[in-house]
């Protein structure tokens, strides 16, 4: 099996793996399955970007081999890349009201703040996906800046 990984994830969910461990120890379930949670999504991550950075240094070829024919329409190609703007945006102003509100349940009901941090995780990586394809779009010339 030949994945890339992005290490400094996987030490990052060693890290939270030792924590929750701490915290399973201490009689805080809790706490050890925050830490337990994220050391999956970390490690997920490093799973990830690795796979996209390999998928990245693929793209030539599969760039090369492309056919060549007729380009896309110049206003549906603006159009799309304003809908993955607005889309960034929108994703981003959810993750922050996510964080916002996960740290207001952390205070009052930690096992909640747990789902409103997933929520707001998963609108991050929306919001990040919405932008890698903006600079796509814009990188490969398709869109006016």
């Amino acid at each position: 099996m030949n994945r890339h990984l992005k290490w400094r994830y996987v030490v990052l969910a060693l890290g939270f793996v030792g924590l929750a461990a701490v915290r399973a120890s201490q009689d805080a379930p809790v706490w050890a399955a925050v830490f337990a949670t994220a050391a999956a999504v970390n490690f997920w991550l490093g799973v990830h970007e690795g796979r996209a950075r390999s998928a990245a240094t693929g793209a030539p070829a599969s760039r090369a081999a492309a056919p060549s024919g007729p380009g896309p329409d110049r206003a549906e190609v603006e159009r799309s890349l304003e809908g993955y703007r607005t889309s960034a945006r929108q994703w981003q102003v959810l993750g922050a009201a996510g964080v916002v509100v996960g740290g207001a349940l952390l205070m009052v009901q930690p096992p909640l703040a747990l789902f409103a941090c997933a929520a707001a995780l998963f609108s991050l990586y929306r919001a990040r996906r919405a932008g890698r394809a903006v600079s796509t779009l814009t990188r490969a010339g398709l869109a006016q800046h």
